[in-house]
């Protein structure tokens, strides 16, 4: 346990140039916007930030998951995104200088990295390549809030179980064992379902032998093939 602790003391801190787009600045814009920067450790099912608040800049998550998520009028949970290590959220309230839509809340114990919007800002002044990428950034995640809202408009619980399964096998396998991400109550929430629902249909692909469960998180996918066609019909 003491040694544990003297190496916690004599941990480097993180490095905003660890993490991209930030590696792109130069030292005078990176040197700056480092001097901004204050770090935040959030124990596991912290706020970090609720809808409504003001944005205050962006956070970059160093170590660990946080859920960005919405309530629905009945309390339940709806996960719009996942941020883990080296992705960060609160982007686009802060460019906006607008309040937070969504919540966030850590996941597990998380070392984070709060980058003031005003620090931002000038950076992307100062650099059109950091520019260009946090403007790549912003579309990528909002392409992919189209394509999950088109999903769960679309798509059967079935087909949305299915699909998510086989995002997480080699597009070329049809036997593989994967490690699912998180927790089921968390996975139903970010496929707008309820666990009751999850659980049925993860049932009804053990017993056509699509999938065979293997510990706590470990999962079996036999015939991805098959889940593959029901993703998509």
């Amino acid at each position: 346990m003491e040694y544990d602790m003297k190496a916690k003391q004599q941990r480097t801190p993180p490095l905003l140039s660890d993490f991209a787009p930030f590696d792109l600045l130069e030292p005078p814009a990176l040197e700056r916007i480092t001097a901004s920067v204050r770090p935040i450790h959030a124990a596991r099912g912290e706020l970090l930030v609720q809808r409504d608040d003001r944005a205050r800049g962006v956070h970059l998550v160093v170590d660990g998951d946080v859920k960005c998520f919405v309530l629905s009028p009945s309390g339940s949970e709806k996960i719009v995104r996942i941020a883990g290590s080296g992705a960060f959220f609160g982007e686009d309230a802060a460019l906006l200088d607008r309040p937070h839509v969504v919540n966030a809340q850590a996941m597990r114990a998380c070392e984070l990295l709060l980058v003031p919007t005003a620090a931002l800002r000038a950076a992307m002044d100062a650099s059109h390549r950091f520019c260009t990428a946090m403007g790549l950034h912003l579309a990528a995640a909002s392409h992919d809030l189209m394509s999950t809202l088109q999903l769960q408009l679309q798509l059967s619980s079935t087909q949305r179980v299915a699909h998510y399964l086989t995002r997480l096998a080699p597009e070329d396998a049809e036997h593989c064992e994967i490690h699912l991400e998180t927790d089921k109550q968390t996975i139903a929430a970010q496929l707008n379902l309820t666990p009751e629902t999850l659980s049925r249909v993860l049932a009804h692909f053990v017993r056509e032998g699509l999938i065979r469960p293997r510990g706590r998180r470990g999962m079996v996918l036999s015939k991805l093939s098959q889940l593959r066609t029901c993703a998509a019909h």
